[in-house]
């Protein structure tokens, strides 16, 4: 489990996060309207979910993997590579690791990559305590890392005790590319839910998605 990560900080390739300066990270041009800061907010944690929360989750982080930040995906079984290179995220700088189902696995794994990635993806397990959430709270904070939690079946992603700053919930409202029955599905409208205890003010934005 820790091998994959252990190796990619042992090489030297990936940045640890306290190496970058900026404050915000980039998100792509179609989301700055949505994030209540305009991007990704270093020591913050994101939340993706809903019916489209894997799709959104890797527009939020693709721009950041262009521009030179390193992703690890901890738990996110559902994560397709194929889906990530549709939605643009940096394949060469993405590590995916599964930790299992043990809680404290999962916890170590977190852990680690928050120490050298300066982003990190999150399936939350339920088992969390919320002494475990709150030091792995403090420990995004501190390295000043970004977390994104991505969950389809909860309206409030990231686990018990894990605090998101920013919610992002979505719903698909349409689906493009199906004629009468037939045909493949091209994209979706989606529309997300925006809130948090760091948004001002509750909002809701339309996107086009693809898939």
């Amino acid at each position: 489990m820790h091998d994959q990560l252990a190796h990619a900080l042992a090489s030297g390739l990936v940045r640890p996060a306290l190496d970058v300066t900026l404050e915000t990270l980039n998100v792509a041009e179609h989301l700055r309207e949505v994030l209540p800061d305009r991007g990704l907010v270093r020591g913050r944690i994101v939340s993706c979910s809903g019916d489209a929360a894997m799709s959104l989750a890797l527009q939020v982080v693709s721009r950041a993997t262009q521009d030179g930040s390193w992703l690890a995906a901890v738990g996110v079984d559902h994560l397709g590579l194929v889906a990530a290179h549709e939605h643009r995220v940096a394949l060469e700088r993405l590590v995916v690791v599964n930790p299992g189902d043990v809680v404290g696995d999962w916890v170590a794994a977190v852990g680690i990559a928050v120490e050298g990635f300066g982003v990190v993806l999150l399936n939350v397990p339920r088992g969390l305590s919320a002494r475990d959430a709150q030091r792995i709270t403090t420990r995004i904070q501190s390295r000043r890392a970004v977390a994104v939690c991505v969950d389809s079946t909860r309206r409030v992603a990231g686990g018990q005790g894990l605090v998101p700053d920013v919610v992002l919930h979505t719903t698909t409202v349409a689906w493009h590319g199906i004629d009468e029955g037939s045909g493949h599905v091209r994209s979706r409208e989606v529309c997300v839910e925006v809130s948090g205890r760091r948004v001002a003010r509750p909002s809701q934005h339309t996107l086009h998605h693809v898939g």
